[in-house]
């Protein structure tokens, strides 16, 4: 159903997910500082690798693979817990007949029980050009390294300092696309979950960043952070996308009592869940069936287009018809209708992926893009009312 690349990365987080400890449901504000917001070119895009087992997310990069590593990893300077490897998509499907492994982005994660400084797990080949960097809102070091392909790395360590993070690149010429593509996943490189210091087996939602995306009227990357969010709230088997009625049915409710403070307090209530519920309860009142409630809801807040639209059609299929405005038509000023955010569609970006999978051999992803760019909203609409409480005053 997800389609191709989808389902490699769903098959990555599933096997880490068997591992991780449980989320926590009392949530609450971390004071770790956030990295930046997205990038003008990743803003939008919301396909995002969820690390549940040790709490870090990152923006998928568009014609990009994520899979585990297909090698054994070195022992070097001692064994890692995990490796990622995000390959370009048509390197990944021809890996078989390829002569050598193409440079790739990489993640290693290694445990440090010691507190070992981070200069202890550079590798044999490193360069002694270490410059200082912050990354995910911790303080780390960047360098480069030779070997089979010149790369560039960084070395951060995780919010309880007990793990260490190497994110790295290999190119063959300094001027190659995959380093542009590596600074703008280190850009959505973030912990959103941390340890909870009162509670060592459980987590907590980290809200710092999307606390910053606010404070600054960063509406767009806001309303992105939101819904990255959401999909964390979701858990590891949690299918937002396909499954809303008994995905919300079970979000933990004062996570999304603090995301609705959030977006309340700095929009001055223009935004947020509560000024769209209040629209949410008048569209119900008005005894109309369930499909026109939602259409009149959207219409009030202008989630739904009153002529076709001119923009871009996203993909093959002429999404850009769809009654329902795609995230590159939302308003993100203060001038926007009340309720307009946060917005709950799925990016013009993701459904385009899920179109170009169905050459790959995806079979349900035009329906499944289909669905996500309209009738959706007829499933989550309902549904997340439904669950959604404002804070007791």
């Amino acid at each position: 159903m997800y389609g191709l690349l989808s389902c490699f990365a769903a098959a990555s987080i599933a096997q880490v997910a068997q591992l991780s400890p449980p989320e926590s449901t009392q949530p609450a504000l971390a004071a770790s500082p956030a990295s930046p917001g997205p990038t003008a070119s990743t803003q939008l895009r919301d396909s995002f690798y969820l690390s549940h087992l040790f709490g870090f997310r990152f923006t998928s990069p568009q014609g990009y693979v994520i899979t585990p590593s297909e090698t054994q990893p070195s022992q070097k300077p001692t064994p890692p817990l995990q490796v990622l490897e995000i390959w370009q998509q048509a390197d990944f499907l021809n890996r078989a007949s390829l002569p050598e492994a193409p440079p790739i982005i990489s993640i290693t994660v290694y445990n440090n029980p010691k507190r070992l400084p981070l200069t202890h797990w550079k590798g044999e080949l490193s360069r002694q050009d270490d410059r200082p960097i912050t990354v995910a809102g911790r303080k780390g070091i960047t360098y480069s390294s030779t070997g089979l392909y010149e790369s560039d790395n960084i070395l951060i360590d995780s919010p309880d300092r007990r793990f260490v993070f190497r994110l790295a690149v290999g190119y063959m010429d300094s001027k190659a696309a995959i380093r542009k593509v590596f600074q703008e996943f280190v850009t959505s490189f973030t912990f959103d979950v941390t340890p909870d210091p009162k509670a060592a087996s459980k987590w907590r939602i980290n809200y710092s960043r999307l606390q910053n995306l606010l404070a600054a009227k960063n509406w767009s990357g806001a309303d992105l952070e939101t819904r990255a969010i959401l999909q964390r709230l979701a858990g590891p088997r949690g299918d937002l996308l396909f499954n809303s009625k008994a995905v919300l049915a079970r979000m933990p409710l004062q996570d999304l009592q603090t995301l609705d403070n959030l977006w309340s307090k700095a929009s001055n209530g223009r935004f947020g869940f509560t000024a769209q519920q209040r629209i949410w309860q008048q569209a119900t009142n008005r005894g109309s069936g369930a499909k026109a409630r939602v259409e009149q809801f959207a219409q009030v807040i202008e989630w739904r287009r009153t002529q076709p639209s001119g923009q871009p059609r996203p993909d093959r299929l002429g999404l850009g018809k769809t009654p329902w405005r795609l995230d590159t038509e939302l308003n993100y000023t203060t001038t926007a209708p009340v309720g307009h955010l946060p917005w709950v569609g799925i990016s013009s970006s993701r459904l385009a992926d899920m179109v170009n999978e169905a050459s790959l051999g995806c079979g349900s992803c035009t329906v499944d893009a289909m669905y996500l760019a309209g009738d959706r909203y007829y499933d989550y609409l309902p549904a997340f009312f439904a669950r959604f409480k404002p804070t007791t005053k």
